[in-house]
């Protein structure tokens, strides 16, 4: 394929369509760029898309991923890391006199010039993508500047000014309590934690990650470094240091192993003579995702897809603190951003920040609530509108109001399952008939942790676990259970057997069995019959029973059960998430 340019190879691999093609290559001509970045930009194509592409243009090997077990950490060490992380750079390994070098852009000739001198020879670039070389250079130098305990060798180090972005391990400081608060960030960050939380204990200070959804114990601290690790994390966070007697709630905004990481920051006085402080942590490059990407299958994707181009009406997302609530509403939101509409959200708080959309955050200090700026929206020529959450009677009706005046409204609200939000309105004071007039839908969730895939093992199950989970023993074990299909399913599985998490787990998935999460999803689909039982004011239960017969409504345990199925999740895993949800 020499001399074929970009756009053509691309086309060819059926990797982009000839419209987009034609709309970057205009762009490229009005605004100059590159078409490759251009393409990324207008979510085209992937990455991944483009380095193939460049690889089969320039003649350069390309690999999806990077194996940090073959990865030369003297050779890398060649190489500072804030070298690496800008220019997407890691040297590898090294063949007689010539260094193999992942690189994310192969047009960067003054970045592979400067690396050509500092590892002292010639080198052969292999094309990875930003990503994955980004990962494994901090897998490669995190192990370098990985602190164990209070005291003890080198920590992270001092974060410098929120402002400036400064990551944690390009900045140097002596202190040890800032590179062992800074340890405790990098390695959460490293680690897939969602939560960091730093507690009081009587004789020491624990703290604790919260990964995928479970709370492991990491390391401890002696008590009398309580005061101190307490005081720089109120620094970080913008807080009083002088109260300890009230709550405070902060927000620290850094770079850590070379991504861009909010933190929310809340603190507790507790009765153990210190104050408790737990972190929340944002990758705010992680936020946009695929439907697909967040477990719909391809059933529930059709259904999504028709419900966020409905020009009119309300569509509720519900479940309980933690659920992955707002990760589809910013899916579903990237799904329909395009210049052609105006979105507007407001959030409590706003966790990500999201391009071509306007965004306010909650601010009851200056009385900014869901419901006022909910009621301002509407004089801003609004076409799709994101409400936080909808937590009192004037928000419900001003959304409700919304949605029948030609807007669609996407929001979520506090319950246990699908059904349930219908009724939540009307005990919010709502009316029942404005209630049914404009739902469209109502979608429940749960996050369930995902198999490893490096570790998992397969079983035969008992009949018992197939009926716990609803399936028909019969036709499972004869090959024939229907299922939907997912996006990221795991290897097909051998007549009559599921998968199930290996107890000990590995090295991958840091011995517990699991690694990463999806979503399980009950979609009510609100149709005459369902309109007729709310504004009669039925209860959730009579709702659910009523969608899941006439509709052929999937429950949360019934769509667990199909992940089940695609290899995904593990039955206990379901069974556990679900307990208490199904009527």
């Amino acid at each position: 394929m020499a001399g074929k340019q970009l756009g053509q190879i691309l086309l060819e691999a059926g990797a982009v369509t000839s419209e987009a093609v034609e709309q970057a290559l205009a762009q490229q001509a009005s605004e100059g760029g590159r078409i490759g970045e251009i393409l990324q930009k207008a979510r085209a194509v992937s990455e991944e898309d483009v380095l193939r592409a460049l690889g089969t243009q320039l003649g350069i090997p390309f690999s999806a991923d990077l194996d940090v077990k073959e990865i030369d950490g003297d050779l890398a060490s060649l190489v500072p890391i804030a070298f690496a992380k800008q220019h997407r750079l890691l040297p590898i390994k090294k063949e007689g006199t010539t260094v193999v070098v992942a690189t994310a852009d192969p047009l960067d000739v003054g970045g592979l010039d400067d690396l050509r001198s500092a590892v002292g020879g010639d080198i052969e670039p292999l094309l990875v993508p930003s990503n994955k070389i980004l990962d494994a250079v901090n897998q490669v130098y995190g192990r370098r500047q990985d602190a164990g305990t209070l005291g003890e060798g080198e920590g992270e180090d001092e974060m410098g000014a929120a402002e400036e972005l400064v990551d944690i391990l390009d900045v140097n400081d002596e202190a040890p309590i800032i590179r062992w608060v800074n340890a405790l960030m990098f390695n959460a960050v490293k680690e897939r934690a969602s939560d960091i939380h730093i507690e009081p204990g009587e004789k020491d200070v624990i703290v604790r990650y919260r990964i995928d959804g479970v709370l492991y114990e990491t390391r401890r601290a002696a008590r009398q470094f309580i005061p101190s690790i307490i005081s720089r994390v109120k620094i970080m966070a913008g807080l009083n240091i002088a109260e300890k007697r009230l709550p405070q709630d902060g927000r620290i905004r850094r770079k850590i192993a070379g991504k861009d990481i909010d933190m929310r920051v809340a603190t507790a006085p507790t009765v153990k003579g210190g104050e408790r402080i737990t972190i929340r942590l944002l990758d705010r490059e992680n936020v946009l995702h695929d439907l697909a990407d967040i477990g719909f299958g391809d059933d529930h994707l059709r259904q999504m897809d028709d419900l966020i181009h409905r020009p009119h009406g309300i569509m509720l997302v519900t479940g309980p603190t933690g659920s992955g609530k707002t990760t589809t509403l910013y899916a579903c939101l990237a799904k329909i951003n395009s210049p052609d509409l105006n979105i507007l959200t407001i959030e409590d708080p706003v966790e990500y920040q999201l391009d071509g959309i306007s965004q306010v955050a909650v601010n009851e200090k200056i009385d900014l609530t869901f419901a006022n700026g909910l009621r301002s929206f509407l004089r801003h020529d609004p076409d799709v509108i994101m409400v936080g959450e909808i937590r009192d009677l004037e928000t419900a009706e001003i959304a409700i109001q919304a949605s029948l005046t030609g807007h669609l409204v996407l929001s979520t609200i506090h319950t246990n399952d699908a059904a349930g939000g219908i009724t939540r309105l009307v005990d919010l004071g709502v009316q029942p008939f404005l209630v049914a007039s404009s739902l469209m839908a109502l979608l429940a969730q749960r996050l369930v942790r995902r198999l490893c895939r490096d570790c998992c093992e397969t079983y035969r199950p008992s009949e018992e676990d197939l009926l716990s989970l609803g399936l028909d023993p019969a036709s499972f074990f004869a090959g024939q259970a229907r299922r939907a299909r997912f996006k990221g399913e795991g290897v097909p599985l051998p007549p009559g057997m599921l998968y199930r998490a290996r107890e000990g787990g590995c090295a991958s998935c840091l011995n517990a069995g699991y690694k990463g999460r999806t979503a399980i999803y009950e979609l009510l689909m609100v149709d005459e019959q369902t309109r007729q039982l709310a504004i009669k004011n039925a209860d959730a239960g009579t709702i659910k029973r009523a969608a899941i017969e006439s509709g052929g409504m999937r429950t949360l345990r019934e769509d667990g059960a199909q992940k089940v199925l695609a290899g995904m999740t593990s039955p206990a895993e379901v069974l556990m998430i679900t307990t208490g949800d199904e009527t």
